[in-house]
């Protein structure tokens, strides 16, 4: 491995971490987007999209910067298990630790992110049955939120 290959490798561990913590806090954010959605709260909703915009652009630049840093490597597009495949032997335990915490918050996310859209998926109902003149249902309220 060239000098210039192990100094990327070591600015792709710390994107990596930071992507996964952006990741778990924009979980926090689908979640209580969802409960504020749910009391149709459109003030608390309001301020948590102002509230996350800083994560979303941080989250969007670390992006940027890992899929530039694993090009730079050769190994872009390529998954996070195929990406562990390729880490230096004596370096593996750490970065399958990192790696195994962005996908659990991965994971996490899109389960927010499904429960956010099937919040918001009743709420466009129930105002389009207002904009048809019928009465709006409100005895409906997910289990899972």
């Amino acid at each position: 491995m060239t000098i210039e290959n192990n100094k990327k490798w070591k600015e792709l561990l710390p994107v990596i971490s930071e992507l996964s913590l952006l990741v778990s806090a924009l979980c926090d954010f689908e979640d209580s987007l969802s409960i504020a959605a749910s009391k149709d709260a459109q003030e608390e909703i309001n301020a948590l999209v102002t509230e996350a915009q800083p994560t979303l652009l941080r989250f969007k630049g670390l992006e940027k910067k890992r899929e530039k840093l694993q090009k730079e490597l050769g190994l872009a597009p390529t998954s996070l298990s195929a990406l562990l495949k390729e880490i230096p032997e004596e370096e593996r335990e750490e970065w399958a630790e990192k790696i195994e915490a962005l996908e659990k918050n991965l994971n996490r996310f899109i389960n927010s992110k499904e429960n956010a859209d099937r919040i918001l998926q009743v709420r466009l109902s129930d105002i389009s049955l207002q904009l048809e003149g019928k009465p709006e249902v409100t005895n409906f309220r997910d289990r899972r939120v």
